[in-house]
C-alpha cells in the first residue's frame, strides 16, 4: 500500500493529505453559494476574480461556470454575521452582480474522488 501511495505522490495523483474537520465543531457551519458575474467586453481578464475570491480565507472552492452567471463559490461561515462581512467581500470581486444562496442543511459534503 505504501508503495502505491509513494507512486500517486510522485506522480502528481496525490497533491497532498488533509485532515477533515467536523464544520459544526469549529462553528463554520454556515455555508453558502454564491454566483458572481464578470463585466463583458473585449478586455475581460476572468481570472483576475477567480484569484482574487482564492484570496478570501472563508471561501472554500470557486468555478468558472457557464451559464447565466461566470463563477461559483463556496464559503463557509460561523453565522449570518460573518456571512455578511464576506458577501462584501466577495461582492467586490465581481464587476457586475452576485446571487447568494445559502445552504440550511447538508446531505453529502465529500472530498472523495472515485478512480478505478
Amino acid at each position: 500500500m505504501q508503495s502505491r501511495i509513494r507512486k500517486l505522490q510522485t506522480t502528481g495523483v496525490i497533491k497532498s493529505f488533509t485532515v477533515l474537520l467536523d464544520p459544526e465543531k469549529v462553528n463554520k457551519g454556515y455555508v453558502a453559494f454564491v454566483f458572481g458575474q464578470a463585466k463583458l467586453g473585449q478586455e475581460i481578464d476572468l481570472d483576475k476574480a477567480g484569484k482574487a475570491l482564492a484570496k478570501i480565507p472563508e471561501v472554500q472552492e470557486v468555478y468558472f461556470i457557464t451559464g447565466d452567471y461566470d463563477y461559483l463559490v463556496k464559503l463557509r461561515v460561523s453565522d449570518k454575521e460573518e456571512y455578511y462581512a464576506v458577501i462584501q467581500k466577495v461582492a467586490r470581486c465581481f464587476e457586475v452582480r452576485g446571487k447568494g444562496i445559502i445552504a440550511p442543511k447538508c446531505f453529502k459534503d465529500t472530498p472523495k474522488i472515485v478512480i478505478d
